[in-house]
């Protein structure tokens, strides 16, 4: 019996250190806690982003700073998310969404053009390589699509038009790439600056009535349901979304008369002068 006590003692002190007269037990590292400001992207983003264009040349480079980013949100788990705000998650997809769309370039580029990168019967925008399943739509443990993050997991559940002036698709005809991440504490006042510096841009919106008619990209096209579905409906929410308040007033009060066209969209990359 005093051989077995002796034994166990022994084995007790082996898995414990002493300092002076203090037992010190082995304590296991509490859990990473997710960084809502999303600060790593940002910090990518200064040294790659200028005036909304991308340096892919440098990502490529170095790309490790994108992939610890990427890998932290890829990691997240779906009981996590769901005790997350509202504007944290938001924040969170699109963050993800422009991430891999830059990680995409960087990795297949470089290329002149995001389109390149489909193929016969698919587009980039269906290519499932976000390893991010256990948020699969279909719930068949797959892959995510940048097409699923946007059209299944932002429009439908956060009902929020000025995500498309967040969301970037790589391309010029797009809302230029913000500066910085997406953080929930400057969410909303990050999407209006985003908005009103689309529709204030001649090169992707021309909002102030000429001759009966505004010019406004194709994105109010293709997601019209998303800004009011009818012509007067989609003119009143540019209305509300415009910084100049004597074009707002132009807007509303034509909303019934003025005739929508739609700009050309350019697909070329959003890449920097010979840094594609």
């Amino acid at each position: 019996m005093k051989k077995l006590i002796l034994n166990a003692v022994l084995a007790a002190s082996a898995i414990t250190s002493v300092a002076g007269s203090s037992t010190v037990l082995a304590k296991a590292a509490p859990a990473v806690e997710f960084d809502h400001t999303h600060a790593a992207l940002t910090a990518i983003y200064e040294g790659v982003v200028s005036d909304g264009l991308v340096d892919y040349a440098a990502l490529r480079a170095k790309p490790a700073a994108l992939d610890r980013y990427l890998a932290a949100n890829a990691a997240t788990t779906p009981q996590e998310h769901a005790k997350w705000t509202k504007d944290q998650r938001l924040a969170f997809w699109i963050n993800t969404y422009n991430g891999y769309t830059i990680k995409l370039i960087r990795d297949k580029g470089p290329v002149d053009s995001i389109k390149d990168l489909g193929g016969i019967f698919s587009s980039p925008w269906e290519k499932k390589f976000i390893p991010m399943p256990a948020f699969d739509p279909e719930k068949k443990n797959k892959d995510l699509t940048l097409d699923e993050i946007e059209h299944e997991l932002i429009r439908p559940v956060f009902n929020e038009p000025r995500v498309h002036a967040a969301v970037n698709c790589a391309s010029m005809g797009c809302p230029p790439l913000r500066g910085e991440a997406y953080s929930a504490e400057t969410l909303d006042a990050q999407l209006t600056e985003q908005v009103q510096n689309w529709l204030a841009d001649t090169a992707r919106n021309k909002v102030t009535p000429v001759n009966g008619k505004i010019q406004v990209s194709k994105i109010f096209d293709w997601f019209d349901e998303d800004f009011g579905k009818k012509r007067p409906a989609v003119i009143r929410w540019i209305a509300d979304h415009v910084k100049d308040e004597s074009v707002a007033k132009q807007l509303r009060a034509g909303a019934g008369d003025l005739k929508l066209k739609y700009l050309s969209y350019s697909w070329k990359l959003n890449a920097q002068k010979g840094k594609r």
